[in-house]
Formats: structure tokens, sequence, C-alpha cells
């Protein structure tokens, strides 16, 4: 996913790192641990679960770029199906014991009733595939305006930090 902010902070940020570089990297860095960290909440908030395993497997990470400068925000989860439930699957059959488990937490069923249950659901996958989830890409389309407008309270609190340096 492909993130872009208002350019307008961008120049105020340019203009600090060459005036005071360690306390631009500091803010930045800050700002970057905030946004993670929302970010991570806002997409577990959203990701279903019956177990909690994909929920609880989604991990937020700062990491310095090499320059010592720049700044990565990642939300993320290492789970190879994370993609299957966020973009949703083409018709495809499913394995019948996850639903059966499924059926057994989510529908309160039980015995035959549970594997009925899964067989009709693997029916309509086969048929239908799944709809996505969509948890990361609503959780930022969700927070882009509060990013955006914390990056640029970000930018003018760098500002202020460095004409304070300077007196």
């Amino acid at each position: 996913m492909k993130i872009a902010f208002d350019a307008a902070p961008l120049s105020l940020w340019r203009h600090a790192f060459i005036r005071a570089p360690q306390l631009a990297a500091e803010e930045m860095h800050g700002f970057m641990v905030r946004s993670t960290a929302h970010l991570q909440a806002e997409v577990q908030e959203r990701t279903p679960t019956t177990h909690g395993t994909l929920r609880a497997s989604i991990f937020g990470d700062v990491r310095p770029f090499d320059d010592g400068f720049g700044v990565e925000g990642l939300v993320g989860t290492p789970l190879a199906y994370a993609p299957a439930v966020e973009h949703g699957t083409r018709a495809h059959r499913p394995p019948i014991e996850p639903l059966v488990d499924w059926a057994r937490q989510k529908l309160a069923l039980s015995g035959t009733e549970a594997e009925k249950a899964a067989h009709a659901i693997a029916w309509k996958i086969a048929r239908r595939g799944t709809e996505g989830a969509h948890m990361f890409r609503d959780a930022f389309n969700a927070n882009q305006v509060q990013l955006q407008a914390d990056f640029r309270r970000s930018a003018v609190r760098l500002v202020t930090r460095i004409e304070g340096a300077a007196r």
C-alpha cells in the first residue's frame, strides 16, 4: 500500500534536517512510533478472529534507514494466510477441519451439525470464494487524516524545538 501525505510540511522537514539533523531524526522517529502503534491497534481491532491467532500475530515495527535520519514504519504479520483474509479469495476448495472449528466457535454447533455447516460453507467458498476483510486497507483509510494531522503537528513541533535550541 502506498501512503501519500500533504507535501506542505515536507519543506519544514527538509529545512529542519539541514539545520538540526538530530532533532529532526528524533521527531520523525517519534511520529513513526506513534503512527505505527496506532495503526497496529486499528488493524488488530478490524481483524476477524476465531482463536485470535491472526489478530495476535499483527505487529508494528519502526526501523531506521542506514543513513540514520530516515525511518520507516511497518504494520504486518508473518502468517501466510493473512493476504487471503485481507483481500479475499477466488473460488477454491477449502479444507474442512478449520471450517468445522469455526462453526463450533462462532455458531456454537457441535458434532454433525458443525460438520454440516462446515460443508455448506465449503460449498459456498468453492463456488464464490471469500470476501476480504480489508483490515489493513480500512485501518489506514480510516486514520489517514489523523496521521496527516500528526505529521503536520510533528513538523511544527520540530521547528519550535529548533528555534528554542537556537536561542
